[in-house]
């Protein structure tokens, strides 16, 4: 009787880079909150390495998505570089989440600071809570 045992580690043997093995190159790291106020629902998304001009925001329907894009740029004087590490890359993302009330995308404000998109997205006038009085009689 031949008996086979699984080697957890082959694979990982047989792979050229760990790179390669888990395609780190699609690793989206970007983080996010999302809560909602009286009148506004805000968005933090961790986005180090970007700022307004390579970040996109589309509001649409019910859902607000969110895409960085990073253009990667091989310099010349990258050809003369023997690298030991290189783990800074330019990286893309994309977030999309449904958004929690009717919101006025036209007066959406966003701004970046240390690496945080701030977006602040103001609820329509019939997401608003409102009150109502009781009468007592």
């Amino acid at each position: 009787m031949k008996m086979t045992v699984w080697d957890p580690f082959s694979m990982a043997r047989r792979m050229q880079s760990w790179d390669e093995m888990f395609d780190l190159s699609e690793w989206d790291d970007t983080e996010l909150d999302m809560f909602e106020e009286e009148d506004k629902v805000v968005i933090q998304l961790k986005a180090p390495g970007f700022d307004d001009k390579n970040v996109d925001i589309t509001v649409e329907d019910n859902s607000v998505t969110i895409t960085g894009n990073a253009e990667s740029k091989e310099e010349e004087e990258d050809k003369k570089k023997k690298y030991y590490r290189k783990e800074i890359s330019q990286r893309s993302f994309t977030r999309t989440v449904s958004l929690p009330s009717k919101v006025l995308a036209e007066q959406a404000k966003a701004e970046f600071k240390n690496g945080i998109l701030h977006l602040e997205l103001p609820k329509a006038e019939e997401s608003k809570p409102k009150k109502v009085s009781i009468k007592v009689s």
